[in-house]
């Protein structure tokens, strides 16, 4: 390889970076993500995509890449509620004596006290939510829910200019609900939402633009995008093929 070339090459990953941190929100692309190892995980690459290093984030998620035969080796979500999405490939979950699998598009919600054991018998991509429950005096605990993406419900709303899909029961037990958005191609808000709950959204499918802050930023399969409390957002929906993300939010408390 000549100098000429490789500082070309090195020239090219710089000029090529999409990922931004911002005081309002976060953007990270594949490109930025690097290998982590989480604890009593076994054959499994955790990228963090957002924790409470992260800003003012109060919740963790995590992309979990995994070998076949992948593993845990002791119980995971131990003192939080977890919610885990197959992305592509599958997984086994253990929970108590439940023994359950999720193909891709599959969903599992645990409840704070129900920790799991995770298994990919092949290559496969996952999303790990995990959060500490915000009890409150009178409200009931949160039960579990097991489903997959195209057994909910997907309900048209002119506010976002596409459908979405609750995947956890609207309920004030529930502090946190786990949406999937999806947007024909030109589709789009019908307004800019400002809002006290923060956000975690990966990008399913498709590309768009998300107006986040004072910016207008370019998003696509894959990215995932952290939104502080009252960051003002507008999305619209670009690109050859239907756009979708999986939306984390914290609901059902007042923010004290």
């Amino acid at each position: 390889m000549t100098t000429t070339s490789l500082v070309r090459s090195r020239a090219d990953v710089v000029s090529g970076n999409r990922g931004r941190v911002r005081p309002s929100y976060v953007l990270m692309c594949p490109d930025n993500l690097v290998e982590n190892a989480l604890p009593h995980l076994r054959g499994v690459n955790a990228c963090p995509l957002a924790t409470p290093r992260l800003q003012q984030a109060e919740f963790g998620e995590y992309l979990l890449e995994t070998e076949p035969g992948a593993h845990s080796v002791q119980p995971l979500g131990v003192g939080f509620q977890s919610f885990l999405y197959v992305l592509d490939g599958g997984a086994d979950l253990v929970v108590g004596q439940d023994r359950f699998g999720l193909a891709a598009g599959g969903y599992c919600y645990l409840p704070p006290g129900e920790t799991f054991h995770l298994t990919t018998p092949d290559a496969s991509r996952l999303l790990w939510v995990k959060k500490r429950y915000d009890a409150v005096d009178g409200v009931a605990r949160p039960h579990r829910v097991v489903s997959h993406v195209e057994d909910a419900e997907h309900i048209p709303d002119e506010t976002i200019g596409g459908t979405y899909a609750q995947l956890l029961p609207d309920d004030e037990s529930f502090d946190m609900a786990m949406n999937v958005l999806r947007f024909d191609v030109g589709a789009r808000f019908s307004m800019v939402e400002v809002h006290h709950q923060e956000h975690g959204l990966y990008m399913l499918s498709g590309a768009g633009v998300y107006y986040l802050g004072d910016d207008h930023v370019e998003v696509q399969a894959d990215d995932f995008v952290y939104m502080a409390p009252y960051c003002p957002q507008y999305f619209y929906s670009t690109g050859a093929e239907r756009a979708s993300y999986l939306l984390y939010k914290d609901v059902n408390r007042d923010g004290f």
